[in-house]
């Protein structure tokens, strides 16, 4: 507690102010709002009963209320759930739906913009995992909800947790749940008019700081709802807008991968990194939601139900990195120095130089500045009618049009260097790197390197529509009532991405053929820059060299002149020694028929759920039985490419045009999905659950999608021809289903008090990993990655949640409380683990290869910690509401092979893992890709805040990453578990105020 007050106290004096509005809301009303309080399955938006309920009025006021509130879901619904009320998304130190997510039972998130891109550290959190799976399913209201991004899912950071009402996550499907989420089902519920009794008026404000961005940023929210008596029936409208810009900076420092060498030791083989890394990426973020609803009952049986919900999501990148460009074979200890290594032969600490002419008389490093920005708008328009024509039949009927659109660029121009030696020691945790500081500060040692650019333009379309009919069949015998209901969707994506086009404006391997010499920025003073790290860099725990050169800014925001500019120099370079045909072309990246995904997919399900409950015969027993079939139909379009012509090839070879042939794949499936639940109720405090069910995910839009880019090149120095293919989709592959137990012990003692216990198991058929496999196009035979079905996995696990108001305590040691989980998965996976050989070369199997060529055998399921677990403890009394807030979980599984598709000398690959940049050793030459882990990681944020006025008034402070956590990422190695990088982010503090009248 000491802890969260100093931070909170520094931050205090700089800040101004939000949070979230909390509101009433009745058991009732929150049915209406697709909330299971006390259903037994959750309804669409607007579909409670008519008239007033006699359930109680829960009050959402506070922190312990609002987990009573919580409880009271859980207890009350027929499957097993974990719920977040608006007041604990609203006072948790949480500035994302994905961060508030992570303190529900067995829920984990990760902090990479992208699974497959671990070099870049997220620091609000990016994707979400239920129980370790990944394969999640999002919806709002109860309804369909995705980001354009190529997946099925909504990106839950894009969405302002200020707009929201609360979060249910479902852990087994009953059959009217929509199919998708084998891990489970996360339902964001927004609030209704008629969820408050009349005027509700709320704005809030705040601003955020993080210590190492030292950036202002503000937050803004307000609401307004009300609802009416007129001649036409009763009439409720509300409207709630949200907008915060968020600052932050990640600091890294990375280990490249170890290369086994032979000829550094007598008779011994040792492993040695090409090099250190460091980086800085400054990110800042703007998000804007706006939220509308209007709700008309014109009669006691009628009500009708309109919204609107928008999601505006925009971030920009400014990254400074340097990396090692260097060739791993030709790296040794500088003159009079020696490399000290462990007792497994792994590299410790030494000066490492690079003799060899090819590198360029050093080692090799680039140092880029990337520019990267993303906008993403995600626009949902519904409607619902609830109509009961007669007493015991319910009628409703839901029709949704989703627009999700996402925008993308990335540029990245490099300088580069070629290092004398650098002196490396990753004996002391976090690696150090000391260089000539005069030399690396000199602007006359860097050349231009290279520019890469890359863009993306997605939209996603989707028309849903639903009827449900449910009869209440409760004459006093077992049967309660009877669901039936059918949903249609109608889907269409075209999603669009350039590969990334890096193209060299001088490399070391260019010279003397291409180019007579590299291009140093003496000779082409185009525009550059010293940039310095900064004395803060990593909180001030790392030693690596502060000033390098870059080039300015503007060469990757001013595209396309500057890359025109550049590349006019690697023209003018080649044509002092080349006729002009001859010389590299050089193109932008752009937008082709050929790299368009366009899928339809429609979707047709019927389900029933039969309720029923033996209360009447003296046994406390409740549950439902159901069934929900499925049809998919999906049609995608897209291209095979042809390689380019290739030059200096002779006559008598294959011939390319780098023309297309479409692809128009049909794929068509159906499932049956059974499900049971049961709830029994030992006592009136203490109750047992059990559920069965099949349950399925469909592949995401991106791993279906038809697009196979073929590449092929010919070596003039060793004669041969090289073929190579990795294909963005699969449009065959299957939705992984599966088979799941979950069984569940429940002990409500008190008021937003409990103890349960959950495990369970899943076994899942046709998961899809990344398989190398022959290709072959027009006679010629290429190594093609793609993703397929390879095999199962079992998982099994245990969840156990914890709540205590320690309301049994005297005075003010009562406004105590805790609420705290645990969660154990574990998972086994048979797939088949072969890899494909082609000549001297191996290439990527399903679990990656490490550089020596050695193929790992299975790996667990992706996204999946062994062990999790939150611990909050809570103080509310008076005017003073206190929250210190602990998250923690286990190493997993970020990807399987994201490492490596590059020759394992450290050059291009030329020959599809047969010649690597024209060494033909066949010990360096491996298409490898490793196995890559988030190791273990902790978080501790914490909120203090004031209230007055009945609740109406309030001011804090929340503070996240309090203890500067460091998150590391680890690479799988023959050697071992390997440190690949280290991570730390701003410690972030914002001021907050909110009214509500």
């Amino acid at each position: 507690m000491g802890v969260l007050c100093a931070g909170a106290s520094v931050a205090v004096f700089a800040l101004t102010a939000l949070s979230t509005p909390a509101f009433a809301q009745t058991t009732t009303d929150a049915a209406a709002n697709g909330q299971p309080a006390g259903t037994a399955a959750p309804a669409q938006a607007g579909a409670s009963a008519p008239g007033k309920s006699a359930a109680a009025e829960i009050v959402v006021t506070g922190q312990r209320a609002s987990i009573a509130n919580a409880l009271s879901i859980k207890r009350n619904a027929n499957q097993i759930v974990d719920s977040i009320s608006a007041d604990d998304i609203g006072k948790l130190p949480d500035r994302s739906v994905t961060e508030t997510l992570q303190r529900i039972t067995g829920v984990t998130i990760d902090h990479f913009i992208s699974r497959q891109d671990p070099d870049h550290f997220s620091v609000e959190g990016s994707g979400v995992n239920i129980r370790g799976l990944t394969f999640v399913r999002s919806e709002l209201n109860g309804r369909d909800a995705f980001s354009a991004n190529g997946g099925r899912v909504l990106s839950f950071e894009d969405v302002p947790p200020e707009l929201l009402a609360g979060v249910d996550v479902y852990k087994n499907p009953s059959a009217d749940l929509i199919e998708g989420g084998i891990g489970g089902l996360v339902n964001l519920r927004t609030r209704l008019p008629f969820d408050s009794k009349g005027q509700v008026i709320s704005v809030s404000t705040s601003g955020t700081l993080g210590d190492l961005r030292n950036q202002l940023e503000p937050s803004f929210s307000a609401l307004y709802s009300n609802r009416w008596n007129t001649p036409i029936g009763e009439i409720g409208v509300i409207a709630d807008v949200a907008y915060s810009i968020s600052a932050t900076r990640t600091d890294g420092v990375q280990v490249e991968p170890y290369y086994p060498r032979t000829d550094l030791v007598p008779g011994q083989t040792v492993y040695i990194p090409k090099g250190i890394d460091w980086r800085r990426l400054d990110f800042t973020r703007k998000r804007f939601g706006a939220y509308g609803a209007l709700q008309w009952k014109p009669a006691d049986n009628l009500e009708v139900t309109t919204t609107f919900f928008q999601s505006r999501y925009k971030f920009h990148w400014a990254e400074h990195a340097i990396f090692a460009q260097d060739n791993a074979y030709n790296i040794v200890p500088a003159a009079g120095t020696q490399f000290q290594f462990d007792k497994n032969g792994v590299f410790q600490q030494g000066t490492e130089t690079d003799p060899n002419p090819a590198d360029g008389g050093g080692m090799p490093f680039s140092d880029d500045v990337r520019s990267a920005d993303q906008n993403s708008v995600t626009t949902d328009i519904s409607g619902h009618i609830s109509w009961h024509p007669i007493e015991r039949l319910h009628v409703s009927a839901d029709l949704q049009h989703v627009h999700a659109t996402n925008k993308s660029f990335d540029s990245t121009v490099a300088t580069g260097i070629n290092l004398p030696s650098e002196t490396v020691d990753l004996t002391k945790g976090v690696p150090s790197v000391s260089v000539d500081p005069s030399y690396i500060a000199n602007s006359s040692n860097y050349y231009w390197a290279f520019t890469m650019d890359e863009k993306q333009h997605n939209v996603g379309n989707e028309w849903a529509y639903r009827a449900d009919l449910d009869y209440d069949l409760d004459t006093g015998g077992i049967l309660k009532s009877f669901k039936f209901g059918g949903r249609m969707t109608n889907t269409h994506q075209n999603n669009q991405a350039t590969p990334y086009n890096w193209q060299a404006v001088s490399q070391t391997w260019q010279v003397p053929g291409v180019i007579p010499s590299l291009a140093y920025l003496s000779q082409y003073p185009l525009a550059s820059q010293t940039f310095d790290f900064g004395n803060n860099f990593y909180h001030g725990g790392a030693n690596v060299p502060l000033a390098v050169v870059f080039p300015a800014t503007s060469q990757a925001t001013d595209y396309p002149g500057s890359y025109i500019a550049l590349h006019n120099i690697t023209t003018q370079l080649c044509e002092q020694i080349n006729p002009a045909s001859s010389c590299p072309s050089f193109a932008l990246a752009q937008y082709t028929a050929a790299n368009q995904n366009v899928l339809h997919e429609k979707s047709y399900a019927l389900y029933g759920v039969l309720n029923f409950d033996f209360d009447n015969l003296g046994l406390p027993l409740s549950g439902n039985v159901g069934l929900r079939y499925v049809h998919t139909d999906l049609n995608a379009e897209g291209f095979i490419v042809q390689p380019n012509p290739i030059s200096g090839a002779p006559a008598g070879g294959p011939v390319f045009d780098g023309q297309s042939q479409a692809i128009n794949a049909k794929n068509k499936y159906h499932f049956f999905l059974p499900s049971l639940n049961l709830l029994y109720k030992i006592t009136p405090r203490l109750q047992a659950r059990f559920a069965v069910a099949r349950a399925m995910t469909r592949p995401d839009y991106t791993q279906l999608q038809a697009y196979t880019p073929l590449s092929a090149s010919y070596d003039t120095t060793t004669g041969t021809y090289n073929f190579n293919s990795t294909a963005s989709g699969n449009p065959n592959l299957k939705p992984i289903t599966s088979n799941q137990v979950d069984a569940a012990l429940e002990w409500y003692f008190g008021k937003a008090s409990s103890l349960t216990a959950t495990v369970f198991y899943k076994h899942l058929n046709d998961i899809i990993r990344n398989v190398t496999e022959p290709y072959v196009f027009d006679g010629v035979t290429y190594p093609l990655t793609a993703p397929y079905n390879v095999g199962t996995a079992n998982i099994k696990g245990v969840e156990i949640g914890y709540n205590q108001a320690f309301t049994f305590l005297p005075g003010l040691l009562s406004g105590f409380g805790i609420t705290s989980n645990f969660t154990y998965v574990d998972s086994k996976t048979k797939v088949n683990a072969s890899g494909l050989q082609s000549g001297s070369a191996s290439f990527v199997s399903i679990n990656g290869v490490d550089t020596n060529g050695a193929i790992f055998g299975n790996l667990p399921l992706e996204g999946l910690s062994k062990y999790s677990y939150n611990l909050t403890g809570y103080y509310e009394k008076g005017i003073l509401s206190v929250r210190l807030a602990y998250n923690w979980r286990s190493k997993y599984l970020l990807a399987t092979n994201v490492n490596g598709t590059q020759g394992s000398d450290g050059t291009p690959l030329t020959a599809g893992g047969v010649q690597c940049g024209g060494n033909t050793a066949a010990d360096h030459c491996v298409l490898w890709g490793l196995p890559t882990y988030n190791a273990s990681y902790g978080q501790l944020d914490g909120s203090i805040f004031f209230k007055f006025m009945h609740d109406k008034v309030s001011f804090g402070i929340e503070a996240q990453n309090l203890t500067n956590a460091q998150n590391r990422v680890l690479m799988k190695q023959s050697i071992g578990l390997m440190g690949r990088a280290w991570f730390v982010s701003d410690r972030r503090y914002t001021a907050s105020m909110r009214l509500t009248f």
